[in-house]
């Protein structure tokens, strides 16, 4: 039961960074500059149809944030830090796939 409790755990954490705004949301309203923000917001005035994630891929690239905006990345060290929590890394190959697997598949027909 705490296998299924952890796939949506990750589940969860990635429909929130890729799919819902609340990130950025967030950040505004805890006023952190740290994540480029304000320069996102403006090149969203010129650029309408791009994400976040996009735009920070594009403009500030580097290691950390080509990990940031991919997903199977994103999976891996969010699949990582909860079996951490709930100690169960001997699961960890069955959590990844199945978290990666029910992702993609509710990106697909769902959101």
């Amino acid at each position: 039961m705490d296998i299924i409790l952890q796939i949506f755990w990750v589940n969860i954490l990635l429909f929130i960074w890729f799919e819902t705004d609340a990130f950025i949301e967030y950040i505004k309203l805890l006023r952190l500059n740290i994540f480029k923000i304000k320069q996102f917001e403006e090149y969203k005035l010129i650029n309408p149809k791009i994400s976040y994630h996009s735009y920070i891929r594009q403009k500030h690239a580097s290691f950390f944030t080509r990990l940031l905006t991919c997903v199977p990345c994103m999976c891996f060290w969010i699949v990582v830090i909860i079996c951490l929590m709930f100690n169960s890394f001997y699961f960890y190959p069955i959590i990844y796939i199945s978290s990666y697997v029910l992702y993609k598949l509710l990106r697909k027909y769902v959101y």
